[in-house]
């Protein structure tokens, strides 16, 4: 299953109200955000809105007031892949996770869980602001250096991805909008 690159899916306007509304909740809300625990050589580098303890998801009463960007853009990814049978991973709160890097870090190379049962996990990631170097998504070893407002959409339960070093001042932010697709379904859109 190949990955799929969507040039200019969100607008600046757009891409404004989501990087300052990260970086003010991540201020608000430190709770909301856990350790990603995805670069042993620079722990306490990246966190994300991810549920960690996600079996109890619905227990834990966490509650978190996304802009309605995000929910734009969320629609705006189901009518352009025509996603119409899915379940959303259980540690993404309503489909959703943002993740802010701070200075050096990296993602070590995995492949994410399948949650269902004969289905796919799918990631359509959108960087909102790119570190000043690195940060390059690889997947299958091969290199996607998306801009700010680029989808990129990827099978991540059946390919190893990993993200590179990033280095600077500027903090990565990233938007993960997670479907879990049944299997013909997700090899229809990558192929």
């Amino acid at each position: 299953m190949k990955p799929k690159v969507i040039k200019n899916f969100a607008d600046k306007f757009e891409i404004g109200i989501l990087n300052w509304w990260a970086i003010d909740n991540y201020r608000k809300n430190p709770h909301q955000y856990n350790d990603a625990g995805m670069d042993p050589k620079h722990p306490g580098s990246r966190f994300t809105t991810r549920l960690k303890q996600w079996e109890n998801y619905y227990n834990l009463n966490i509650e978190i007031e996304y802009p309605q960007t995000v929910y734009t853009i969320q629609e705006r990814i189901l009518w352009r892949l025509k996603l119409r049978n899915f379940r959303l991973p259980p540690p993404f709160y309503e489909g959703i996770v943002n993740g802010i890097g701070f200075g050096e870090g990296s993602i070590i190379e995995h492949i994410d869980p399948v949650y269902y049962p004969d289905t796919v996990t799918i990631h359509c990631n959108m960087i909102t602001r790119k570190a000043d170097s690195g940060g390059v998504t690889i997947i299958g070893g091969v290199e996607y250096d998306i801009e700010p407002g680029d989808l990129l959409c990827y099978p991540v339960s059946e390919t190893k991805h990993k993200v590179t070093l990033t280095k600077g001042d500027t903090n990565r932010i990233l938007w993960v909008f997670g479907f879990c697709l049944p299997i013909d379904e997700a090899e229809d859109i990558f192929q």
